[in-house]
């Protein structure tokens, strides 16, 4: 009974020791990533240089363009991003604008069109939740 208790807790340290060294290498890899990203001089586009926008094809009966409006919608014209790609809103079921006319149309809602110089340069089909939905625009503002 004492050799089992003894080996129980020496393996309960060992599995303890395991963990934090996965924790410990975990972090200190965030932490070099986040140093390096920030670090190589490579940001955004500056506003001045950029005529683009963001168009966001949406329906009032869409439970993900809700969810978008809910979390990010409602302040993203205080972010950087907004800057450089503006959000603008188009109903999917109402005729797209001349200046749009040209794109082509969305199959789903939401859909994010990024355009720069008039051009489509990317789309984000669907929400995927804030995480994500930033990750991807974050593809195009760093062109």
């Amino acid at each position: 009974m004492i050799r089992a208790r003894l080996t129980g807790g020496v393996w309960r340290l060992r599995a303890l020791r395991l963990c934090l060294t996965r924790c410990v290498t975990l972090f200190s890899s965030l932490f070099l990533l986040l140093a390096i990203s920030f670090g190589s001089g490579v940001g955004p586009v500056k506003a001045a240089n950029s005529h683009g926008q963001l168009v966001m094809i949406t329906s009032n009966h869409c439970p993900w363009c809700e969810a978008f409006e809910d979390e990010v919608g409602a302040g993203y014209d205080r972010t950087e991003d907004a800057k450089i790609y503006p959000l603008r809103r188009h109903d999917f079921y109402k005729a797209m604008p001349d200046d749009l006319a040209h794109l082509t149309p969305a199959t789903m809602t939401p859909t994010f069109i990024i355009m720069r110089d008039g051009s489509e340069i990317g789309r984000i089909i669907g929400y995927p939740g804030a995480e994500l939905f930033w990750w991807r625009l974050s593809e195009f503002t760093a062109q």
